[in-house]
Order: C-alpha cells, then structure tokens, then sequence
C-alpha cells in the first residue's frame, strides 16, 4: 500500500480499539463525563469540531477516488484497451483488487468516525441523565421525608403547607418518572448503537485485508 493508505488503515485499526473501549460495559457513563472534561481533554475542545470536520472530509474524499477507482477498473474492456499484453487481465484485476481494498479501508474508516462521534454524544447524554435521575430521587425521597415529618406533626389535620408539600411530592414523583423513563430510553439507544457496532464489525472482519 501506499503512504497514505498505510496510514488510514492505521486510522481505522485505531477506530476499532477505540470502539471497543467505550462500549466495555462495567465503565459507567459518567466515568467517561469525568474523562471528556478533564484538562487534557478540555485543551482540545476548542478545536475538536474542526479537525473532526477536516478529518471526516479527508476521509470522504478518500472514499469517492476509491470508488471512481473501482468503477475506472471494473469496466475496462481488456482486450481494446491492452491488446497487446498476455498478462493485461492480471493487471487489471490487481488494480481492481487494490482498488477495492480502499473503498472498504476509506469507507469503514469514515463509518467509524461518525459512529465514534454518536457514541461520545450519547455517553455524554447518558450520563447527564443519570446525575439528573440521581439528583431528582434524593430531593423526591427528602421532600417525601419533609412532608411525612410535617403531617405526622399536624395530627392528621392536612394544612395549606401540607397540601403544597403533597403537591410538590407529586411534582418530583413525575420527574423521577420521566428521568428513568430517559434513563431507560438512553439504555435502549445505547443497546441498539452496540447491535449496530457489532454489525459493523462483523462486515469489517469479512471485508478486512491483512
């Protein structure tokens, strides 16, 4: 391959290692909130959507001379274009074949850039939700506290406090509801984007040359 080939499989064989961190299951979202912000991290956020754009772009231009080079080589006509040579079909054929070795290195190299870029989204997502949910369970389970404290003291007579702090109680009893029922929506994407993964991974090893 040439030096520049070399190098996006390079990309590519670093893209599946990095796919294979952020999906190990025991490393919780919000671990990975804690390692985006750090400072290290944080240094290169500034600049991270412009190389990831001139990045993506580099490789979808890779992507189509892949392509115009497979479809150059797979509809030459042997017999008009090289006459003259007894091994022109295994020339062509290596071009093809090389050809075709780009397209799948520059095409599953950019699939894997957008796949990463929608996982860091969604990890980032994940876990706000989960600091969201753990927050709104303490302050449900300290106002539902506060309330029975208040009623236990008004001898079963409810007061205007009591039918606020009832009302309140009610109010964060639906936005618990609602951040586990996001809680659980994200755990169902996540579920589905690793299915996806796996797909592509599958196709990736069936298509890969050594």
């Amino acid at each position: 391959m040439t030096l520049q080939w070399t190098i996006i499989a390079f990309i590519l064989y670093a893209e599946i290692f990095v796919l294979l961190i952020l999906m190990l299951p025991w490393i919780r979202p919000t671990m990975w909130k804690k390692v985006f912000n750090s400072r290290i991290v944080h240094s290169f956020k500034n600049f991270s959507n412009v190389y990831a754009y001139a990045f993506i772009f580099v490789l979808l231009l890779l992507f189509v001379d892949a392509t115009r080079e497979v479809r150059k080589y797979s509809h030459i006509d042997i017999a008009k274009e090289i006459p003259a040579r007894a091994d022109a079909d295994a020339v062509i054929h290596m071009r093809l074949f090389r050809a075709q070795r780009n397209l799948y290195i520059s095409g599953f190299s950019l699939l894997l850039a957008l796949v990463i870029r929608r996982i860091v989204t969604l990890l980032a997502r994940c876990a706000y939700l989960e600091l969201a949910a753990e927050a709104a369970m303490k302050q449900a389970e300290g106002a539902g506290k506060a309330a029975k404290d208040l009623m236990d003291k008004s001898d079963g007579k409810e007061t205007e406090t009591d039918k606020k702090l009832r009302e309140d109680l009610k109010e964060m009893n639906l936005k618990l509801k609602k951040a586990e029922t996001d809680r659980d929506a994200m755990k169902a994407q996540s579920e589905n984007l690793q299915e996806e993964y796996e797909r592509v991974t599958a196709k990736l090893r069936e298509y890969e040359v050594f």
